[in-house]
């Protein structure tokens, strides 16, 4: 996959996986841990803030919620090579 198709890929999970969020997002949610741990790890992600309201706009589709609490929870392990890299992308299949 090509540079510009794996960032593009991760945009498009980054708001499939905010819109995964049922409920809340502050203290140690899914969304607070995966927010936080985009901006730190990745260059073209949007700031903290903005990332938290998308999820706040788009916590209402419960359809990823499980796997973005997995996602959240191996953010909350991995390096920043390994979250760039898709280590932590769910299997939503």
């Amino acid at each position: 996959m090509s540079r510009v198709s794996t960032d593009r890929a991760h945009r498009v999970f980054l708001v499939a996986a905010l819109a995964a969020i049922a409920g809340g997002c502050g203290g140690d949610e899914p969304c607070e841990v995966v927010c936080a741990r985009n901006v730190e790890c990745q260059s073209d992600a949007p700031s903290k803030d903005e990332c938290l309201a998308l999820c706040e706009d788009l916590s209402g589709d419960e359809g990823y919620a499980d796997a973005l609490e997995e996602q959240a929870d191996c953010y909350e392990d991995a390096s920043c090579a390994e979250i760039e890299g898709g280590t932590c992308t769910p299997d939503y299949s």
